[in-house]
């Protein structure tokens, strides 16, 4: 679905990405894990574009979007959805404007058929009876996942996340997690998901990468990765002890 080849990416002087290559599966769910300022969050961002590489091709669905230009971009947004590290819900509108708001933008839809992509994306995170609250009367854990619904009910057939649970309590991050698995089996979408959580890696992931200084040290399956003698990995892994 997604192929990274030799990707390079310098800010300045200061090569975050150096020469990465991957392949994500149709349909998997890949945990990118790493330590602050090695490239994960710029790896997703070149992945839709907002970031453009210096060196390399990236490949999504078939077609090389490296130098794709922003008109050309909008067809390739479309197929992913991307959910930050922040809400980023507009305070002013309704849960069900919020979610509502991307369909309104690039779709011309009905009312009718708003209200049910919109209904469906918020069932699908476990809300419901929320539509007419607005952000601030609910918790950071519920905003989180309607930000989450926002980008479901697009249909996209890739989800990318930021650091997901950061900033959330031990029963939100488990729940957001279960969210994470159930979405891409029910929607059959390929999810990346940028973490420095290996606890949620272990627990959700098809897959693990671990990049250290712009490059993958470790590359597997959870039951892989537990038995990596990579320092950095066996690191991560103290913490889920």
């Amino acid at each position: 679905m997604i192929e990274y080849k030799n990707l390079i990416k310098k800010f300045g002087d200061r090569t975050i990405l150096k020469g990465l290559s991957l392949k994500v599966m149709r349909g998997e769910i890949l945990f990118i894990l790493g330590t602050s300022g090695t490239g994960k969050s710029v790896l997703l961002k070149n992945t839709v574009g907002l970031l453009k590489p210096d060196e390399g091709e990236i490949w999504i669905d078939g077609e090389e979007i490296s130098g794709f230009s922003e008109e050309q971009l909008q067809k390739i947004r479309k197929k992913c959805g991307m959910v930050f590290q922040h809400p980023a819900l507009f305070d002013s509108l309704t849960l069900f404007e919020n979610v509502a708001f991307g369909l309104r933008k690039h779709f011309n839809y009905d009312e009718n058929q708003i209200k049910e992509k919109v209904n469906l994306a918020l069932s699908l995170v476990n809300l419901n009876d929320v539509e007419k609250l607005f952000p601030a009367q609910i918790s950071y854990g519920m905003q989180k996942r309607v930000s989450l619904a926002r980008t479901v009910a697009l249909d996209p057939q890739i989800l990318l996340f930021d650091e997901p649970t950061t900033g959330l309590d031990p029963v939100t991050t488990s729940a957001v997690n279960l969210l994470i698995k159930n979405l891409s089996q029910k929607l059959k979408t390929t999810s990346m998901v940028v973490s420095h959580d290996m606890h949620s890696a272990l627990t959700v992931a098809d897959r693990i990468v671990v990049l250290d200084q712009g490059q993958i040290v470790a590359l597997g399956t959870p039951d892989e990765i537990k038995k990596s003698e990579v320092p950095l990995v066996k690191d991560f892994l103290l913490e889920v002890h």
